[in-house]
């Protein structure tokens, strides 16, 4: 409604007072009013209490009977230590182990964690629990699937596998901890201990084989080492016998011996650079296999990842290495000099700056999140990153060797041609000499490595130790009733929520006093609902027919806030006026049935209660209900008068006060329509106003008929009536806005039906209407 009424104070003679309509306008602060505030949503609240509260216990029984529906689900947990036991008891056979096979015999938990979440693991664990349970098939569930039409049927072993990846769980309870929980979870309680049981045990025995397995390989390999090397040095003895026994030299002098010692120390260094050269050569290729394994391509595209920044550092790094081992073996104790020669110092500073280098760019090719290796799984492209990093690292490792090998073998070359400018005897001697001695420390240090190695992979463990195994659930972990109940609850009170905020959104009826506040009416009357009376106690007519109807109040409980409402309502009326009231009154509404016709009758009784000569008369013709309230017969009244059929004399009736006479409308007419503006009916009122002090008229609904139009024109007062939570808002304005183009005098609303228990307006504040209901009943009993 853009417009509102506003009463405009003319001349202070006039009687009257005339309404204009001025822009609709709101103060700031009564416009943030309108918005949800906590107390209005605490009142709504309290308004749909039983509606809010039938909600949660509808939510809270479905979640109830809900998880009554759902299969229990158990779970069974045990918790498993997983360490590294081989690094720290032997650091050197670890070494051999990893450079020989590409595995270590230690791992990080991290690592462990992605082995024991792979498919293979799960697979394993499946195949497993078909050789262990055969004969328990039948009591597990996870061997069998259901049809449509209801009919068990056996999955196999794929399936199983799946199963088991999914609902087998590995998690740290601690971050800093070696301990890892296992846990499975199954319909069947005793299924998830004996799964969770089997994965740990998987797990234990295959970390053991596999470091066994490592272990035997390379014994293997340094067993076969040996028998090489031994069959080198028997050669290398028979060769230097034959000489001395040929040649009877069988000593050489202190120099040939040093230039032969040293040639001996360089030979004996290519061979183990050589043989390091070969471990990690084999060691990349086990990684590169990894990396096929886990995709297909992945090599090449990691070859071509490695720039040519890095691939120039290296070139340089090689270059001053090389320098650097020439240097080192030319000259003998060089290490030992404080301060070394300025040489060195300058290549030891460029060697390690390009190694930071490198490291530097490798760590910039090589992050957690590596984008080009194109893997999905955050965890298997942190395990690529890791052999990738790795890879970098061999293969820097490899240019190296494969440069200090170069280096040597050139000092080699240089020692060959001092030597054979020797004696010949001397130099064959000194070689013979140098060949056993060679062979004679590699058959030990191998034969050394080998015997470690016999005893140590008989010793060999795996990585994970069961500290507490899995055992039967008695309590299932889902559905958790308590949770579901709680759920129920808060989906029970987001559905009553919307309920609510559905419902006042949709209700566009005159809820809210303060809304009527805001329009500037004159005056906005509340009267509260009445209070229903047992047919029993209700008091009867003495002038008419019937029980007294609880709607009359006044005649009903006097002492009722609902009729100290309508003696207020008067009072409004007679002193906007000054001291006297208005000749005629006009009671109208926006809808039928807003109650007009009752408070019509009140009225009429609280005026004559005061002494005023009061008259009702009763204008709806097309329902006409005001003497039904009264207990006056309506069959004859008004319309019958106006249109000839009754006489004056038994037009006006009497009631059950003094001074209130009464008019009804009468039911039998054809032209409701034109009956309140006839020229027989003015003459009539103008009648009335002579014989009365007060005449009050019950007219039609202005809101959605125009019968009464000439009436409430002629009126000196018009009270609009509408009812709390019934009435249409828009429907009430547009009324209002008519009566003011007819220039109709209204001197009020009257709300009637008033409930303040479902009032949610906070135009007095909160609780004004129930402090003063409570106060007034306090007061007047």
């Amino acid at each position: 409604m853009s417009d509102s009424l506003q009463k405009f104070n003319g001349d202070t003679h006039n009687e009257l007072s005339r309404f204009e309509y001025i822009p609709h306008y709101i103060p700031s602060n009564e416009q943030e009013s309108n918005s949800l505030d906590p107390k209005k949503i605490i009142s709504l609240l309290l308004r749909y209490k039983w509606l809010v509260f039938f909600f949660l216990i509808a939510g809270g029984t479905g979640a109830w009977f809900y998880a009554d529906t759902i299969d229990p689900v158990y779970e069974s947990r045990g918790l498993l230590m997983i360490s590294s036991n081989g690094a720290t008891q032997n650091d050197e056979l670890s070494q051999i182990i990893s450079q020989a096979t590409g595995y270590g015999t230690s791992s990080t938990l991290e690592n462990e964690l992605q082995v024991l979440q792979s498919r293979t693991f799960a697979e394993q664990v499946a195949q497993k629990l078909l050789e262990d349970t055969p004969e328990k098939i039948y009591e597990l569930p996870i061997f069998w699937g259901h049809q449509e039409n209801g009919e068990s049927y056996r999955v196999g072993e794929a399936t199983v596998a799946y199963r088991i990846k999914k609902n087998l769980n590995f998690f740290l309870p601690e971050k800093k901890s070696d301990v890892i929980a296992v846990s499975f979870t199954s319909t069947s309680p005793r299924e998830a201990a004996i799964i969770t049981n089997l994965a740990m045990q998987n797990y234990v025995e295959n970390s053991t084989r596999q470091n066994r397995q490592a272990a035997t390989s390379t014994a293997e390999f340094l067993e076969k080492e040996k028998a090489e090397v031994k069959k080198k040095l028997d050669e290398s003895e028979k060769k230097l016998r034959e000489f001395m026994d040929r040649t009877g030299i069988v000593r050489v002098n202190e120099q040939t011996s040093g230039m032969v010692q040293q040639q001996s120390d360089v030979e004996l260094e290519l061979q183990r650079s050589r043989l390091d050269l070969q471990t990690i050569e084999q060691t990349i290729a086990n990684h590169e296999k990894q990396l096929e394994r886990i995709k297909p391509g992945l090599t090449k595209q990691f070859t071509d990842a490695i720039g040519p920044k890095i691939r120039n550092s290296q070139e340089d790094l090689a270059r001053y290495e090389r320098e650097r081992t020439l240097i080192i073996t030319k000259n003998p104790g060089v290490l030992d000099r404080n301060p070394p020669p300025q040489r060195l110092q300058y290549l030891d500073n460029q060697i390690a700056r390009l190694r930071n280098e490198i490291q530097d760019l490798s760590d910039q090719l090589f992050t957690e999140d590596d984008e080009y290796v194109g893997m999905d799984s955050e965890d298997r492209a942190q395990i690529i990153s890791d052999l990738q990093t790795r890879l970098v690292e061999l293969r820097i490792e490899q240019n190296q060797l494969s440069s200090k090998i170069d280096a040597l073998a050139q000092f080699k070359e240089e020692m060959n041609s001092d030597i054979n400018s020797l004696p010949e005897g001397i130099v064959e001697l000194a070689k013979l000499q140098r060949d056993v001695r060679i062979n004679e420390e590699l058959y030990i240090n191998i034969s050394r490595q080998y015997a470690d190695m016999s005893v140590w992979k008989q010793s060999q463990f795996g990585f994970g130790r069961v500290v507490d195994p899995g055992i039967v659930p008695n309590v299932p972990v889902s559905p958790n009733k308590k949770i579901l109940l709680l759920l129920g609850i808060m989906l029970g009170g987001l559905a009553s929520a919307g309920f609510i905020f559905i419902n006042e959104f949709r209700d566009n009826t005159v809820n809210n006093v303060g809304e009527l506040k805001k329009m500037y009416l004159p005056s906005v009357t509340v009267v509260p609902s009445f209070e229903k009376i047992s047919r029993k106690k209700r008091k009867y007519f003495k002038v008419g027919e019937g029980k007294i109807p609880t709607e009359l109040v006044l005649l009903q409980d006097r002492g009722s806030i609902s009729a100290e409402a309508i003696r207020r309502l008067k009072n409004n009326i007679i002193y906007q006026y000054g001291e006297e009231p208005p000749k005629t009154i006009a009671i109208t509404s926006a809808e039928k049935g807003d109650g007009k016709s009752t408070i019509v009758a009140n009225l009429g009784i609280a005026f004559a209660e005061e002494g005023y000569k009061t008259l009702i008369i009763g204008t709806d013709f097309r329902r006409p209900k005001l003497g039904k309230y009264l207990g006056l017969s309506t069959k004859k009244g008004l319309s019958d008068y106006l249109e000839g059929q009754l006489s004056f004399d038994d037009l006006i009736r009497n009631s059950d006060q003094e001074n209130l006479k009464v008019i009804v409308a009468g039911e039998n007419t054809e032209t409701p329509e034109i009956l309140g503006s006839s020229m027989l009916f003015k003459q009539l009122l103008n009648k009335m106003e002579e014989a009365f002090d007060v005449i009050i008229l019950d007219t039609p609904p202005f809101g959605i008929i125009s019968d009464s139009t000439a009436i409430l024109k002629r009126a000196e007062a018009t009270v609009v009536v509408a009812k709390y939570r019934k009435t249409n808002q828009g429907l009430l304005y547009r009324t209002l806005e008519e009566l003011a183009g007819v220039r109709a005098k209204v001197v009020g609303v009257v709300l009637n039906d008033f409930d303040y228990r479902k009032e949610t307006g906070t135009y007095y504040g909160a609780g004004y209407y129930e402090s003063l209901y409570t106060n007034y009943e306090t007061y007047v009993k």
